[in-house]
């Protein structure tokens, strides 16, 4: 028997088929144990349970019957959407996506295994949103510092070295920092950092400081508060990778980290946002899936074609193909020189570097598809 369920907010519709796929029953459940009791009451230990991945709103249901003992597996998204235009192309309620969930199982068509994901998935969207709420305020700390001290900015690496944000919390302005002994700020950055600081390092801090253009009545509680605010940031996101590290042990995508163009964000970003890469049938899927495919836009019989990229899929993924392409411009890679090949022919530079991040996908495509072959010893 198989059991094709469409999940929504709070409630779902299921569809029992038996194996000559002639409907047994259809009813909604509502997301509760009496909701849930009634689907289990209705099942048999052989049933199949298939449904689509909808993040939060699957989850629950998808556990509870695993829990249980029962066979769950979600259902191809993508390849699910073509099976819906054979099917029924022109008809799309609830009732009708339980119906065909049911139908897809008994073809015995592609299944993801996605919970060994799931939880990548979820740090990888939250340190997304972290590092662009982190930026916020890295800009607002660099912005009222041009106004406070702006000659720090120039002579030191204000965001690199962590010790500059917390000396200037507890010396806010030029005049605390001159009116501080060597020893005080020496001490100040040392107990809290273990970064080569030494007390020509203060010397040289205090020099600056005295010989200072910046605002002097700047309301330095404002510019304190920005600084809390970094640093909690930045220790967030330091505990999220090292969760993310522990995470991404238990996928087969562990192993890209030893590799060049990758790390231990990156890897988790790609398992996380992608899940189970053999759900791509070929690579074109998956670059269309990041939004890097190409689209043309014309009128009629006109020979002025403009084509660009969709922008269609997963930005995350496609902010991520950007970062890595930047990664291989720097250290001038083998992947790069396509890009200089585009340069040399008069490409414009942001057409470039679109084309190199459709290749650099194509290539991790591959990457991961090899990561589920066996190893040969």
């Amino acid at each position: 028997m198989y059991c094709g369920i469409d999940v929504s907010k709070g409630k779902s519709n299921v569809c029992l088929i038996d194996s000559k796929r002639n409907i047994l029953s259809e009813f909604e459940i509502k997301h509760d144990m009496k909701g849930f009791s009634k689907l289990e009451s209705s099942l048999t230990p052989k049933t199949k349970i298939g449904m689509e991945n909808t993040g939060s709103y699957s989850t629950p249901i998808f556990h509870y019957f695993k829990n249980k003992g029962y066979l769950v597996c979600y259902v191809d998204n993508l390849k699910m959407h073509n099976f819906a235009k054979i099917y029924n192309p022109n008809i799309k309620n609830d009732k009708v996506d339980a119906k065909l969930v049911a139908f897809y199982l008994a073809s015995n068509l592609t299944e993801v295994q996605l919970e060994k994901c799931n939880e990548l998935k979820d740090l990888s969207t939250l340190y997304y949103k972290l590092v662009q709420q982190n930026t916020k305020f890295k800009h607002m700390f660099k912005s009222q510092l041009a106004t406070i001290f702006p000659e720090l900015e120039n002579n030191f690496s204000v965001l690199h070295v962590k010790a500059i944000p917390i000396l200037l919390l507890k010396y806010p302005t030029p005049k605390d920092i001159s009116n501080a002994t060597d020893e005080d700020i020496y001490k100040t950055m040392r107990e809290h950092v273990l970064t080569r600081i030494d007390m020509n390092f203060a010397k040289r801090l205090r020099e600056l400081a005295k010989v200072s253009v910046g605002v002097v009545d700047y309301p330095a509680s404002c510019f304190q508060m920005t600084i809390r605010l970094m640093l909690f940031y930045n220790n967030l996101t330091d505990d999220m990778k090292n969760r993310m590290a522990a995470s991404l042990e238990k996928t087969p995508y562990f192993h890209l980290v030893n590799t060049f163009g990758y790390n231990t964000i990156g890897v988790s970003i790609l398992a996380g946002e992608v899940g189970d890469i053999r759900r791509f049938a070929n690579h074109k899927k998956f670059v269309r899936f990041c939004g890097l495919d190409v689209t043309e836009h014309t009128s009629g019989s006109s020979i002025n074609k403009k084509s660009s990229i969709t922008k269609q899929g997963n930005r995350i993924l496609r902010s991520y193909f950007h970062n890595q392409l930047l990664c291989h411009l720097s250290h001038k890679t083998e992947p790069s020189k396509f890009y200089y090949r585009l340069r040399e022919k008069g490409k414009h530079p942001n057409v470039c570097m679109t084309a190199m991040a459709r290749k650099l996908a194509v290539k991790t495509y591959f990457d991961m598809k090899r990561c589920h072959e066996p190893l040969i010893l």
